[in-house]
């Protein structure tokens, strides 16, 4: 792709992203018809709850829409996603489903704030990892929410926040490439592409991804991307550490329900992450 290539022209910009995906990716992916991949965002699940958009009715939806911004505007914020609830998955520690450890008679966090009937009909519909860890798409979780009175809006969820927590579904059409276009934020378009103008300081970019970048024609494309390959340490304060598929960048409960890593980014001390999957196959697909 020529340096000059120009970003006014859709099939310049799209084979700018082709090209530079392939980069990220370790070359280009192989064909698969039945394939459909998607874009999870792992929040920071201190100040999770109470949220006004967890509402029964807008698990069950499956309208995207962008969720309310907590943090302000700054490059590479997850807020300018839009998100379908129904498709994202909510993950309840082991021990808070269960009523033990810091839950129940004794606990210092006290009771749960649902009841054991509630736990029957979550188990009766959702997958369970080998640690115990209970995950429920919002398109199911949802109903049970409001058929037992269970209102995350509320202050008494607040307890909630680091014990249940939720991979937001980015809104894709299902391709490799539109996922990979939201997770390295250029779904947008050239005109909203970040560069290190936009940061408060320089920071490093990791050795291994400032060779290969090198190889993306587009200057500005390059220049963006560069920012989502910083060092580690530096992504603790600005832009995105690429982790690729070296491990799973948030919670690895999406094994358990059949997906697989794609690549990957953490940001901040690890606090956020976004990760690009294959998604299970659909039933009959093949």
């Amino acid at each position: 792709m020529p340096e000059t290539a120009s970003t006014a022209d859709p099939g310049g910009w799209d084979a700018a992203l082709v090209s530079a995906f392939e980069i990220l990716l370790g070359g280009r992916p192989a064909v698969d018809p039945a394939a459909r991949y998607g874009v999870y965002h792992a929040p920071f699940e201190e100040f999770l709850f109470p949220n006004r958009w967890a509402t029964p009715d807008a698990m069950m939806s499956g309208e995207p829409r962008q969720l309310p911004n907590p943090d302000g505007e700054y490059p590479f914020s997850p807020w300018t996603w839009r998100f379908d609830l129904s498709e994202s998955l909510f993950h309840f520690d082991a021990e808070l489903v269960a009523g033990t450890g810091p839950w129940g008679t004794g606990g210092h966090k006290g009771p749960r704030p649902f009841d054991d009937a509630f736990v029957t009909d979550l188990r009766a519909v959702a997958s369970v990892d080998e640690d115990g860890h209970v995950l429920v798409p919002g398109a199911v979780l949802g109903p049970l929410l409001g058929r037992h009175g269970v209102d995350l809006t509320k202050e008494e969820s607040k307890k909630l926040n680091c014990w249940l927590g939720v991979l937001l579904r980015v809104a894709t059409d299902g391709t490799l490439t539109d996922a990979m276009r939201a997770a390295t934020f250029t779904e947008r378009g050239p005109e909203h592409l970040v560069s290190v103008n936009d940061m408060r300081h320089t920071p490093a970019v990791e050795e291994t991804w400032e060779e290969r970048l090198g190889a993306v024609g587009h200057a500005a494309l390059r220049d963006h991307l560069r920012m989502l390959c910083v060092t580690e340490n530096d992504a603790r304060s600005e832009g995105g550490f690429y982790v690729g598929t070296d491990y799973w960048p948030g919670p690895d409960v999406l094994e358990t329900v059949g997906c697989s890593l794609v690549a990957g980014w953490v940001f901040g001390e690890s606090e956020t992450s976004a990760a690009v999957v294959r998604l299970p196959d659909e039933p009959g697909a093949r």
